[in-house]
């Protein structure tokens, strides 16, 4: 007698798909990668926004006393006492801790300026000189001191760290990456509009007037021209337009009834070729 094999019928095989038309999982792969995206994206963006508050201002002073050795080891910076004073005059204005800002200036020859970890500000001669009174130099300190205030430098830190976790995490760094790039300009700008809010309102305490961050944003408007010149100028490209800070001016200036009679006290932090040693 003759045996064959039972014919199995591969329509009940479970480990083969019998749908050509896989479509739906695709779907499905894609809408479970955009939710842990989202997901991911949400809570980081939950702790940036919290957890720099935990950490007083003075703390954190402590925590980064030796920020300002590094400031002048690499930036051809040095404290300055003078500028250090006008920051704690507008300091009361902004509801900052005494003594809680220090001002460095680097003599770099970039149109710059920068605040970093322990209340530690830097500004750049080549910016200081494009800019004509004292009131436009408390703008661009206030400015930074917002983002001091503000507790950016820790949120932009934490921020850092916290994607390059999940990519170590997930093994995914070029697409951590993309996200966090992607979200770090929107947010950045945010960041650059309420520090300007708060400095527009610091100056118009201190002097009675909005003129200094109004000549501020036409010096930078003047110095995107100057330096523009097949450079871009990163502090510059990571601020809203400023025409559009110009215009935020006048707007908050309306609002609150600020007085906006032009600047008069001169910026004695403007160092001409002549002084160059």
């Amino acid at each position: 007698m003759q045996y064959e094999a039972p014919k199995f019928n591969e329509k009940d095989n479970p480990n083969i798909p019998h749908d050509t038309n896989n479509w739906h999982e695709i779907r499905a792969m894609l809408l479970y990668l955009t939710i842990t995206v989202i997901t991911v994206w949400a809570l980081i963006e939950a702790i940036v926004h919290t957890l720099p508050y935990t950490i007083s201002l003075p703390r954190e002073k402590q925590w980064f006393s030796f920020v300002g050795k590094e400031i002048t080891a690499d930036h051809q910076a040095h404290p300055d006492p003078q500028i250090t004073a006008l920051a704690a005059r507008l300091g009361k204005h902004m509801g900052l801790p005494d003594n809680i800002v220090t001002v460095y200036i680097s003599e770099e020859n970039v149109p710059n300026a920068y605040a970093t970890f322990g209340g530690n500000v830097v500004l750049y001669r080549a910016l200081l000189n494009e800019l004509p009174s004292e009131e436009a130099v408390a703008a661009v300190l206030a400015h930074e001191m917002g983002h001091i205030k503000h507790r950016d430098p820790l949120r932009g830190m934490s921020r850092g760290v916290l994607y390059s976790a999940v990519a170590a995490l997930f093994g995914s760094e070029t697409q951590m990456q993309a996200l966090a790039g992607i979200g770090s300009l929107k947010y950045s700008r945010d960041m650059e509009r309420a520090a300007d809010n708060a400095a527009i309102e610091a100056i118009a305490k201190e002097y009675g007037s909005v003129g200094g961050a109004t000549q501020l944003f036409e010096a930078l408007g003047k110095v995107e021209q100057k330096y523009h010149a097949g450079n871009s100028i990163t502090w510059l490209s990571t601020h809203p337009d400023t025409r559009e800070r110009q215009a935020n001016v006048n707007r908050i200036a309306s609002q609150s009834g600020y007085a906006t009679t032009p600047a008069k006290l001169p910026n004695v932090w403007q160092k001409k070729q002549s002084d160059a040693p």
